[in-house]
């Protein structure tokens, strides 16, 4: 169950618990029987876990017991943060315990810690956004919007799932992961939930690309014969459209990754060999680069992201050429 704590919390949630069972000889007899421990650590604070070890029938007082014993335990160990360790718990059972503001781990289902006033779900990952490395898609291309100088500053969710071709929950969640990352503080008009970013432009921009990844999932090479009707210019095509880079011999053109199936029948597509004309690269994208496209080629920032860890110099080199003349 502890190792099944620890991969839950860290695939979940970013966060290495470093669990060690224990035993300590200062607590009693009938705590130590009935009860397996762990120590470990949760966001820098001291935690124990705590599993009962034998089945009680239901209304037997466990919770008003646990209660008991767990500020015993407390008390004799100085833990700041004591969780219960559930085994396939049910969400009954796990209702109850947040009511009752009984903190516990149940691994692959949630964490709750009332003491840092925590309750992490896989469906409201808060917690763990903060901890992640990367941005999701959504997130991104309306932190790309913004720095591109669309105004989306104070829109509604609706407004915003309309401008940027997605859901309102994939927006809701966008609006989570900004508000947990500290780029953007809670706002409401009404009942209206509305965007409002902490900074803009180059500042901005600092703070994410770190975050920010590449939005090609997978590039093939096909045989097209109207390029020009299946998405913008992508790739080295469109790094040399605004760079001296040389334009390659094959066109680079980007689609959104669900639309792949649809334009391949819509278009006649059929994998290339290297002796078909009019071959053709497509890259499918996590995001539609047609909602940030101008003039049939891809945004710049997305192309950046999307080229700078190239490792062709003369690419890599345009891309960095690319963002020092980006005007923020």
């Amino acid at each position: 169950m502890a190792e099944a704590a620890e991969a839950y919390v860290a695939d979940a949630f970013g966060q290495h618990l470093a669990l060690a069972p224990i035993a300590p000889a200062n607590l009693p007899h009938f705590i130590l029987d009935r009860y397996a421990m762990w120590q470990g650590a949760l966001n820098g604070r001291k935690l124990l876990l705590m599993a009962v070890q034998e089945v009680l029938p239901t209304g037997s007082g466990v919770t008003v017991q646990y209660l008991k014993h767990r500020e015993m335990v407390q008390q004799q160990l100085g833990a700041d943060l004591v969780l219960l360790l559930l085994d396939r718990a049910s969400g009954t059972i796990r209702r109850q315990m947040i009511e009752r503001k009984i903190g516990f781990i149940a691994p692959g289902a949630q964490i709750y810690v009332p003491e840092a006033f925590l309750d992490l779900r896989e469906r409201a990952p808060a917690f763990a956004i903060a901890h992640a490395d990367q941005i999701s898609p959504t997130t991104q291309v309306l932190l790309l919007a913004v720095l591109q100088g669309r105004s989306l500053e104070d829109r509604s969710l609706t407004e915003l799932a309309d401008e940027l071709r997605v859901s309102i929950m994939s927006i809701s969640r966008s609006l989570d992961e900004l508000e947990a990352l500290q780029l953007a503080s809670a706002h409401h008009v009404s009942r209206q939930r509305r965007l409002r970013l902490r900074l803009g432009g180059r500042e901005l921009w600092g703070e994410v690309q770190a975050r920010l990844q590449s939005p090609v999932r997978k590039t093939r090479i096909v045989v097209a014969h109207r390029p020009g009707e299946i998405g913008p210019l992508a790739g080295e095509s469109a790094l040399a459209r605004s760079t001296m880079l040389a334009a390659p011999r094959i066109e680079t053109r980007a689609v959104l990754a669900a639309s792949w199936k649809r334009i391949v029948e819509e278009q006649g597509l059929r994998e290339a060999t290297p002796f078909d004309d009019g071959r053709l690269e497509v890259q499918t994208w996590t995001y539609d680069p047609q909602i940030l496209a101008r003039n049939g080629v891809v945004d710049l920032l997305s192309l950046y992201l999307s080229v700078r860890a190239n490792p062709d110099e003369r690419v890599a080199q345009a891309a960095e050429e690319l963002l020092e003349t980006y005007a923020w």
